[in-house]
């Protein structure tokens, strides 16, 4: 097993020990969040992109958010659907149901997993998935848990791993090749502090996965979600895959599937308390969730497996 891989699981390990014993202080896991967002991950995006893509490499993978915020959008329109049909009383229930319907975990396991099968191709790949993730997030996912919905676009633009994002796809347009090899030292300098991003962020996922729930939970809309997160919405995308499978190369195909065939968001534990929905409801999930991805993930990369998924990048 790699290094990473084993390096991320003893934090995922770590996280859930420490919150189980109490030990997690909560002002500990907002400093490491906020390390993630603001510098880990907008570091590791910098150098993975202006390390790996070149102006023809990304033109042709501009389909990869589209799709990705395509799945969001369906999973949206399934939740709005489904939400009155799953025996949820409560509004808190149904706005975090509803937001965890349209949002899968699209960063932290995906980031972890795509680089333990893909190494650099994956993680940059993953980053460029979310560009169409982020921009649903913030317009049409975050109204969809508040009381009060309104879209934030403000989000979009004080978003550091968007910034950086957005940084790198400039960067590449320009006539970066040949600024490359002067740039390369920096650049390999930001890979060893966004080298951070995946041990930190399995170090924030085991701590949410050892959260107690003390509310009574809607078991029917717990099976309901979890069917619909970690089977309907990856078996359409695969499903769409088939019948145009020349819309993406191997490698981003199987990054897609992986990020959609994912439980929902941990995010929507932190936004299911800030706006006053159901973080229970969500806990729980997120614990059910990724335990059951342990089956469900494998399986749907394993039915849209490609000879050629070993190529890397276009």
């Amino acid at each position: 097993m790699p290094l990473p891989t084993v390096l991320a699981l003893l934090a995922l390990g770590l996280g859930f020990a420490m919150e189980s014993r109490g030990l997690f202080a909560p002002r500990w896991k907002a400093w490491i969040a906020v390390a993630l967002i603001n510098i880990f991950y907008p570091c590791l995006i910098l150098a993975a992109l202006l390390l790996k893509l070149n102006a023809a490499s990304l033109a042709a993978l501009w389909v990869l958010p589209f799709l990705m915020a395509l799945t969001l959008l369906l999973g949206l329109g399934l939740g709005i659907r489904l939400e009155q049909n799953v025996g949820l009383q409560d509004d808190g229930q149904k706005r975090s149901f509803r937001f965890l319907c349209l949002l899968p975990n699209y960063s932290y396991l995906p980031l972890m997993v795509a680089q333990a099968l893909w190494a650099d191709d994956g993680i940059t790949l993953v980053a460029i998935a979310g560009v169409g993730a982020d921009l649903i997030l913030w317009t049409l996912g975050v109204p969809q848990i508040m009381k009060q919905r309104h879209m934030d676009l403000r989000r979009l633009f004080v978003n550091p791993p968007l910034l950086a994002l957005v940084t790198a796809l400039i960067l590449l347009q320009a006539p970066f090749d040949t600024w490359r090899p002067a740039l390369e030292p920096g650049l390999r300098f930001l890979r060893q502090i966004g080298s951070a991003t995946i041990p930190a962020s399995m170090l924030l996922l085991g701590a949410h996965l050892a959260r107690r729930t003390h509310s009574r939970q809607p078991l029917k809309a717990h099976a309901v979600l979890l069917g619909l997160r970690l089977g309907l919405i990856p078996a359409c995308l695969s499903l769409l895959l088939v019948l145009w499978p020349d819309l993406l190369p191997a490698l981003p195909q199987q990054v897609l599937i992986l990020i959609a065939s994912m439980p929902g968001a941990i995010v929507a534990v932190v936004l299911s308390e800030v706006h006053d929905a159901s973080p229970d409801f969500a806990a729980r999930h997120i614990l059910l969730g990724h335990l059951l991805w342990i089956v469900t993930g494998p399986f749907w990369l394993w039915i849209n497996a490609h000879p050629a998924v070993r190529v890397g990048i276009p």
